[in-house]
């Protein structure tokens, strides 16, 4: 990220999601530690932000038994990571609006392949569909631009992956420009078969555009003051460069495959009125900006289906 001291000299809550003691894996994927709870936030039995509904804590197990419910799926941008209170994350906010929880089942570093497969535990596992699902897929473009590697099928390193890989490999200096065609193949395929699976199971879905700080045309004085966008070691010289080159060919690419599927894409041409902790996580408000967004793309597809009965408890 941008000045982790200065981003956590004037957010100190911040500390609390980069704990190392907070974070886990479950399988190739970053997860934080079941049944935490800390000053900024608090997770379930299967490592899940808590969402909130009606003043009550939520579960992804919890949404899942309730009579009607909704997901949110993505990496720690939706996750909520560096925003105190579960109440103001996405899937909070969406159940406030709503009027049925909204599970919070983004997991940091997760990529449009672990979101597939996630879902499809869920659905499958699951009594009943979820009434609408929110996907953010970010973590494809944010995985390659920090490895600058990609696979057509498997996609790109996790952090802890390029690690390991790095230190077995050092020497070798990947090409983004070779890989890049492979990563808008990773996430078209898996995006499609995201799009393939809710249909099957005749869930609606939306999509969502969730850009970074390197869009904006003028950061905000806190977004200066952290210094986001200006690199403090040569790997983030990379990952940034990376950024600026490829981000927008690769939003170009989930459009393109948004608009073939007819799936709602929400958020696009927002960057300016977004404000972000660091590079690549939304602040309080800047949730509140995409979860409206979001939540406008919702309200014709809930209309469209026959109205449920609405949860009172978990």
């Amino acid at each position: 990220m941008a000045n982790p001291k200065k981003i956590m000299e004037l957010r100190p809550e911040v500390a609390d999601f980069r704990a190392k003691q907070n974070v886990t894996m479950r399988g190739d994927v970053l997860s934080y530690v079941p049944n935490k709870r800390c000053g900024s936030f608090s997770t379930d039995a299967a490592g899940f932000r808590h969402s909130v509904f009606r003043g009550q804590q939520y579960s992804v197990a919890d949404c899942l038994r309730s009579q009607r419910y909704g997901l949110v799926l993505g990496a720690s941008n939706l996750f909520g990571s560096g925003v105190a209170g579960n109440e103001n994350v996405m899937a909070s906010l969406l159940a406030e609006r709503f009027g049925f929880p909204f599970a919070n089942a983004a997991m940091p570093g997760a990529n449009s392949r672990n979101i597939h497969s996630l879902l499809t535990g869920l659905v499958t596992r699951g009594g009943r569909a979820p009434a609408v699902a929110v996907v953010s897929t970010g973590c494809d473009l944010a995985n390659f631009c920090e490895s600058s590697r990609a696979d057509g099928m498997f996609g790109s390193p996790n952090r802890s992956q390029l690690i390991r890989l790095e230190d077995s490999d050092g020497a070798t200096k990947p090409n983004p420009d070779e890989a890049f065609p492979r990563l808008l193949a990773f996430t078209a395929l898996w995006t499609n078969a995201l799009a393939a699976l809710c249909r099957g199971y005749g869930i609606p879905l939306v999509l969502i555009h969730q850009s970074t700080s390197f869009e904006k045309t003028k950061l905000n004085a806190y977004e200066k003051a952290c210094g986001l966008g200006e690199p403090f070691n040569p790997a983030q010289e990379r990952q940034f460069e990376n950024h600026r080159k490829f981000n927008q060919p690769f939003y170009d690419k989930r459009k393109q495959v948004a608009d073939a599927r007819k799936i709602p894409l929400a958020g696009w041409h927002l960057s300016d009125e977004i404000s972000f902790i660091d590079e690549f996580h939304c602040d309080r408000d800047g949730i509140r900006v995409m979860s409206e967004a979001v939540g406008n793309e919702i309200e014709p597809l809930l209309a469209a289906k026959k109205p449920e009965p609405v949860a009172t408890g978990a």
